[in-house]
C-alpha cells in the first residue's frame, strides 16, 4: 500500500526573521512564535498556486501557532478535514528553545474551532528541561508514520516545521543558511505492508 505526502514548512515566522538580527536568542526569548506577513503571503500563494491541493484528502498539522495558521491560510476555502498533533511540532521539544513550545490545548481550541486537536498529552505541554534528542525525533517520526498507515486517506498533506521535515526527508537537519523553502509541497511516497506497517519513504 502506498501513501502520496505532501511535507509543507511553515511561512515566514518571527523567530526566522529574528535569527538574523539577535543570533538563536530568537529561539529562547519568544514562545510559539506568529508568522510574520510574509508568512501569511506564502501561505496564500500555495493556496492559489499549488495545482495538486484539490487531490488532498487530509491535513495533519503541528499545533504551533504559526502552523496552524499557515494550514489555515494555505488550505482556505477548502473543506479539507485537519487534524492538529503533537508529534509534529518543531525539533527540539525541551531545553531553552521555547519558541517550539505551543499554548495550552484550550486556548487552541477557541483560536482554531475548525481544526481536531487530536491529542495525548495534557491540555498544558510539559516543556523538559532536557533538550530532546535526534533519537527522540526519529521516535516522533515513526510515530507519525504509523499513525498515517492506520488512517484511511491515501494523499495528506503534513503541515510542520524545518527541522521536522528535513530529518524525516532526507536524515538532515539544516541550518539557518541551507533551509526548506517556507510553504512549498515536498512530496514524498510512504510504502506500508498489507497489515499497514510502515516501510519504507522516498521522495518524488
Amino acid at each position: 500500500m502506498e501513501k502520496t505526502l505532501y511535507c509543507i514548512r511553515h511561512g515566514y515566522a518571527l523567530h526566522n526573521k529574528l535569527f538574523w538580527d539577535i543570533g538563536p536568542r530568537a529561539y529562547s526569548e519568544f514562545k510559539d512564535t506568529p508568522l510574520l506577513e510574509e508568512g501569511f503571503k506564502q501561505a496564500k500563494r500555495l493556496n492559489k498556486t499549488w495545482k495538486e491541493i484539490d487531490d488532498i484528502q487530509l491535513v495533519i498539522v503541528s499545533p504551533c501557532q504559526r502552523t496552524l495558521d499557515t494550514a489555515t491560510f494555505a488550505f482556505q476555502y477548502r473543506n479539507i478535514p485537519m487534524i492538529a498533533k503533537d508529534f509534529l511540532i518543531e525539533y527540539p521539544l525541551g531545553g531553552n528553545e521555547i519558541c517550539n513550545h505551543r499554548k495550552d490545548l484550550e486556548d487552541l481550541k477557541y483560536m482554531y474551532p475548525y481544526i481536531i486537536f487530536e491529542n495525548n498529552r495534557p491540555n498544558i505541554l510539559p516543556w523538559p528541561n532536557k533538550r530532546e534528542t535526534v533519537y527522540q525525533l526519529e521516535d516522533r517520526i515513526e510515530n507519525l508514520l504509523e499513525w498515517i498507515g492506520n488512517r484511511r486517506e491515501t494523499r495528506i498533506a503534513i503541515v510542520s516545521h524545518s527541522s521536522f521535515i528535513g530529518q524525516m526527508k532526507d536524515k538532515k537537519i539544516g541550518d539557518e543558511k541551507n533551509e526548506l523553502k517556507h510553504c512549498f509541497p515536498y512530496k514524498l511516497k510512504a510504502n506500508y505492508s498489507s497489515n499497514k506497517k510502515f516501510i519504507s519513504l522516498t521522495e518524488l
